[in-house]
């Protein structure tokens, strides 16, 4: 029974974080990438803020909190998710969905080799196999860098993406020592939100209250980000990461689903096999790990 709700909370995650994906592309085509982002990354805030009255009346605040570390990192966690979102965020705005968010998920085999390279750990053949069928299908779309239709596949978006997601993950895992799950996500928000508030002064770009137009796609898709985190956590706590992980890491397939239904997306057939390489190479990877 245990693994079955793990696998439900899994399954939850799945279908919260593809939702979510396909709605904040929608949002991002109306506002632009940068106020997506903020937005986003603000309605984030929420969960850790309602999650902390209720640690603290059982008792379950995380302690000894490092300060050291959370104010040292705190600041170059809040960067990178700034950037990684609105990589993410201008990549779903302007190219194509499945591309970008096939690339993007393999954040997790970066994260991976990070934690290989920095902190020692251990890397199988097998995992070193998996990300080598990662980076094959990523290199098959790299080769085309414009959609069917002539537009830009928002490819290289979707790789920076990547990139600072895996550069997140291992950010994660010391602030997570120092200073528990909860603390480490409202560290991570509240950073991204002042880096992207900045951004948006420096671009001219009036930081409003989102109009009422598009904005139940909007609180939609934050808190179905936001419910995708929450799910996942929730479901490691029932069942192995081997049950729970895969399914949450497969979450572009309900993204890619929707973008073909809803918006017609056409791909190669080497952008296919390359898309079916990356994602099943990360379901793979995330089960392995």
């Amino acid at each position: 029974m245990q693994i079955s709700l793990g696998a439900i909370w899994g399954l939850i995650s799945l279908f919260s974080w593809g939702v979510g994906d396909y709605l904040a592309r929608i949002y991002s085509t109306k506002v632009g990438s940068l106020r997506t982002a903020f937005y986003i990354r603000f309605i984030s805030l929420f969960p850790p803020l309602l999650i902390f009255p209720v640690q603290a009346y059982l008792g379950q605040l995380y302690n000894p909190t490092d300060w050291t570390v959370v104010l040292k990192l705190g600041p170059i966690l809040g960067t990178v998710l700034a950037l990684a979102a609105v990589a993410y965020y201008r990549g779903l705005e302007t190219g194509t969905v499945s591309i970008v968010v096939a690339v993007t998920s393999a954040w997790f085999a970066v994260g991976v080799i990070l934690a290989f390279i920095l902190l020692g750990e251990a890397l199988s053949i097998q995992q070193a196999l998996i990300i080598g069928i990662i980076a094959t299908g990523i290199i098959m779309l790299s080769g085309l860098r414009t959609s069917a239709k002539g537009k830009s596949t928002g490819f290289l978006y979707g790789l920076a993406s990547m990139f600072f997601l895996g550069t997140a993950t291992l950010l994660f895992k010391y602030l997570g020592e120092a200073s528990g799950s909860i603390m480490t996500s409202f560290v991570g928000s509240v950073g991204s939100i002042i880096v992207l508030w900045v951004w948006l002064r420096i671009s001219g770009l009036k930081v409003v209250l989102p109009k009422r137009e598009g904005i139940q796609v909007l609180m939609i898709a934050g808190f179905l980000e936001a419910g995708g985190v929450l799910a996942m956590i929730i479901g490691l706590s029932q069942a192995p990461i081997f049950i729970v992980a895969p399914l949450s890491a497969a979450h572009p397939i309900v993204t890619m689903l929707l973008a073909l239904i809803f918006l017609k997306e056409r791909l190669s057939r080497v952008q296919s096999v390359g898309v079916m390489l990356t994602v099943s190479g990360v379901i793979a990877l995330s089960a392995n790990g």
